[in-house]
């Protein structure tokens, strides 16, 4: 009778557990909007709806990954996912909610490097549209997350430092290493923790066990990335170590993480190879794309994973998508099956309390650092492309004026309306088509 009993229990929890995956899936075709929309949505099915968890327990949820670095809303959903059914629901969750935007995406991708020229030509409008998200994203970002004059500070630094001051220091200073972002990030960490002017409440050290397996297996694959891809020709991984830094240096979310890709897809020359990995123009579609599609902002991934795969063929792209996608969101959940079961004893950490601050007003510093330097080649014109040093202005145009017109208009109805994302995409594409 007990066997019996427990056999129903444990097919009581399976069919849960599956039910739980189909909310995710219906929540992953309608998250437009970016972290905060999906924390909406999460709210209204997750826990209005059906009742998985508390308010409380989703807003704590949010706030732990909000401090660790990787996709924020993909993270909470994976520790909701691990509350109610451990890593491997986790596992499945993560999954069920990166899936339709990756085939998607790949899809995109793979049409527009087969259709390169009408493709992008029909696509035209759709970079100005991205420069108009990208702008209102980091806005909105330093409103919320910046709460004192340290904050604006950092902002401003981060700002400065990987934006204005990048083309007149790159003769002296590598200003586009890829370390440039986490370094403006720990020092901002650090300014934080030194001058931290608010109350710690006390901590009492206690005696936690570590899940180190988690932590250990993260730190060997960045290592491990890390080396191959100095030494290794193989595009794919290239692919898979920038994408796995990336997905273990960003803070802050997928805004964050577009002045990161913008840098290192487009400016830096893989081994082996004559160019970077896509141009631009190529980065902004994916950009404007990954707007009118649902799901996570890093599932941008899929589309620079393909695109940078257009010369080797169908397949390349596929395994280039794949190969991205996996680098991006394999940290973030490693780290939450690290840090998930030791949560609730360390999150109230001084280093965590002081230092936390400092790098989220910092990362959105880098997100207006990003429009910035997405506006230069949308909206002006070079003498020679690629230099985006004022004394390569084209002097005789040197603003590109129907794109900064619509830059201009779509910031205002971002700010101003409530329309959905997805629409400003549609007419982008629309206009290019018709004219």
């Amino acid at each position: 009778m007990y066997i019996l009993a427990k056999k129903n229990t444990n097919s009581v929890k399976k069919i849960k557990r599956l039910i739980f995956l189909k909310d995710v899936f219906i929540i992953a075709f309608s998250a437009y909007g970016g972290p905060n929309m999906h924390l909406a949505l999460y709210q209204k099915r997750l826990v209005e709806e059906k009742k998985y968890l508390t308010t409380e327990q989703l807003m704590e949820y949010f706030s732990l990954c909000q401090m660790l670095p990787g996709p924020s809303s993909t993270q909470t959903l994976m520790s909701i996912g691990y509350q109610f059914g451990g890593r491997v629901l986790a596992f499945l969750t993560l999954l069920v909610w990166v899936l339709p935007a990756f085939i998607l995406l790949t899809i995109t991708a793979i049409f527009i490097g087969a259709f390169q020229d009408q493709a992008l030509g029909y696509l035209r409008f759709v970079q100005p549209v991205a420069v108009g998200f990208v702008i209102v994203a980091g806005v909105k970002m330093v409103k919320k997350s910046v709460k004192n004059r340290q904050g604006y500070l950092l902002a401003t630094m981060a700002f400065v430092v990987t934006a204005l001051l990048r083309y007149p220091l790159d003769t002296w200073v590598n200003m586009k290493t890829p370390w440039m972002f986490p370094i403006v990030l720990v020092t901002a960490g650090l300014f934080s923790f030194f001058d931290f002017k608010g109350t710690v409440q006390k901590y009492k050290p206690i005696k936690i066990k570590f899940p180190w397996r988690s932590l250990v297996t993260f730190v060997v694959i960045f290592i491990l990335a890390g080396v191959l891809g100095k030494v290794s020709s193989n595009p794919l991984v290239i692919l898979f170590e920038n994408c796995y830094r990336f997905g273990t240096i960003v803070f802050g979310g997928g805004n964050v993480l577009i002045p990161m890709m913008l840098e290192q897809f487009t400016n830096h020359i893989p081994n082996g190879a004559s160019e970077p990995f896509m141009t631009t123009g190529e980065f902004l579609n994916g950009v404007g794309l990954v707007q009118a599609i649902p799901g996570p902002i890093f599932t941008i991934a899929s589309f620079t994973g393909a695109t940078a795969m257009k010369g080797y063929g169908i397949m390349s792209q596929v395994a280039g998508s794949f190969v991205s996608t996996l680098g991006i969101f394999l940290p973030g959940a490693l780290l939450i099956f690290f840090v998930y079961p030791i949560w609730s004893k360390i999150k109230m950490h001084p280093i965590v309390v002081k230092a936390l601050p400092g790098v989220i007003a910092a990362s959105s510093g880098l997100v207006l650092a990003a429009a910035y330097l997405m506006l230069l080649p949308v909206g002006f014109n070079w003498v020679i492309p690629g230099d985006y040093f004022y004394t390569n202005l084209d002097m005789v145009a040197p603003v590109n004026i129907v794109q900064i017109a619509i830059i201009a208009v779509c910031s205002v109805l971002l700010f101003k309306t409530k329309i959905k994302s997805p629409w400003y995409i549609i007419v982008a594409i629309l206009c290019g088509v018709l004219f």
